[in-house]
């Protein structure tokens, strides 16, 4: 586990809140995903969002999400996800959350980005459909003019981004991480061990060396997503500082915890038991 103080190279990140500040002031989110099979993936990212400073967080989900994202984010705003729905007004769009790859995924991902000026963070499925689109071709994806993306995949999803194997990823990362900001003219959030972020322009690189085993956890890439679209709606105008904010924020935040309570997991729980049994035994308790 490392060093949770906040890099040099983060400064100005996290600039305080104005005495005046409101919700929509300190940045709106908008959380898109969810499917019959992975219903809590964006209200995972909505919870990723909330923690990361959003004033407001807005879902667009199936029928199903509402009723955990009631429980959970009971302040955030709903629609109804459709191949057919309206983008709400928002800081941040944050999309592909448990989306599934079809053709009315398809649809929702053009339906968002297609032409669209804005701020995007794509994640997960939303990657996968991008990757079907232009994975395989040469010319890569053009942004609509005013749109900006921030994309975050793991190496997995990178390798269709970029239509070759994992283990090429893997060989270099970093060469990743840029090619993936060129075919895609993108900011990169390339996750791992040491998640690596790479500007629009590939002027700007971030290794991050905070977190730690025990966020290898299903949900944690929603969660991380939900964190980017906050401090990016915060900040505003630099989707690199943004990203590069949130990365160290996730995983400096489960250091601590880990810091402070250890190891979470059964088996140290079933070891420290049993370890007390022993002790008990001793004492003839």
């Amino acid at each position: 586990m490392s060093d949770t103080s906040l890099p040099k190279e983060l400064a100005g990140a996290f600039p305080k809140r104005s005495a005046d500040a409101n919700k929509r002031t300190v940045g709106t989110v908008c959380a898109i995903g969810g499917s019959a099979r992975y219903v809590n993936a964006p209200v995972i990212a909505a919870l990723g969002a909330r923690a990361s400073g959003a004033g407001l967080v807005h879902l667009v989900v199936p029928d199903a999400s509402r009723i955990p994202a009631g429980s959970l984010v009971p302040e955030a705003t709903f629609s109804k996800l459709t191949p057919t729905f309206v983008p709400p007004r928002a800081d941040v769009f944050v999309a592909g959350m448990g989306l599934g790859v079809s053709v009315s995924s398809e649809a929702t991902v053009s339906r968002l980005i297609s032409g669209a000026s804005g701020r995007f963070v794509l994640d997960a499925d939303a990657l996968a459909v991008l990757a079907l689109w232009y994975g395989s071709k040469k010319g890569g994806y053009a942004p609509a003019q005013g749109q900006q993306t921030v994309l975050t995949p793991h190496a997995g999803e990178a390798a269709k981004l970029l239509g070759c194997t994992v283990d090429a990823v893997n060989a270099d990362r970093l060469a990743a991480a840029k090619e993936i900001a060129v075919r895609y003219d993108a900011t990169v959030v390339l996750k791992s061990e040491r998640t690596i972020v790479v500007s629009r322009d590939r002027e700007r690189v971030y290794e991050n060396s905070t977190g730690n085993p025990f966020m290898a956890l299903g949900g944690m890439g929603d969660l991380l997503a939900g964190a980017i679209g906050a401090r990016w709606a915060y900040l505003k105008g630099d989707p690199f500082l943004a990203a590069s904010s949130a990365v160290w924020l996730h995983s400096a935040a489960s250091d601590a915890l880990v810091a402070e309570f250890g190891d979470p997991s059964v088996a140290n729980t079933a070891a420290k038991m049993g370890s007390l049994r022993v002790r008990m035994e001793v004492k003839g308790a």
